[in-house]
């Protein structure tokens, strides 16, 4: 895999992956709900001069639980995505309860099925190269 490193901070490291046309996100523990709004909207930004329609986003490493974040991702986050070009969206659940707790919150708030939460980036990759 070749990989360039679009952004990095403590709260996102964010990615491409040339081969394989995947924007990676991977979140560490260092998050507000301020800095996770923002990573999102910089995952936003990149999606459309990259023409890459898939994003693996990795939140093992989450400790995060909003209600407010998760409204904000299915009604406002989610919608302009897929305007922008998004098609596939995978999750890789965090590793904490209260994390994991706000990833399904969202995946039960967005119903169009293009996005899936899994245990593993293994699984989460293949879902994205499937498609």
């Amino acid at each position: 895999m070749h990989h360039r490193i679009l952004s990095e901070s403590a709260a996102l490291v964010l990615d491409y992956d040339v081969v394989d046309d995947i924007l990676h996100a991977r979140w560490g523990p260092a998050q507000t709900l301020a800095t996770t709004q923002a990573g999102y909207e910089q995952i936003l930004l990149e999606l459309p001069p990259l023409h890459c329609h898939r994003l693996l986003d990795d939140r093992r490493e989450s400790h995060l639980m909003w209600d407010e974040l998760a409204t904000w991702m299915a009604t406002d986050w989610y919608p302009r995505a897929h305007q922008a070009g998004l098609l596939r969206h995978a999750v890789v659940f965090a590793e904490d309860f209260f994390g994991h707790l706000a990833t399904e919150l969202v995946l039960a708030r967005v119903h169009d099925g293009q996005l899936m939460g899994f245990d593993s980036e293994a699984a989460a990759r293949q879902m994205l190269l499937a498609a």
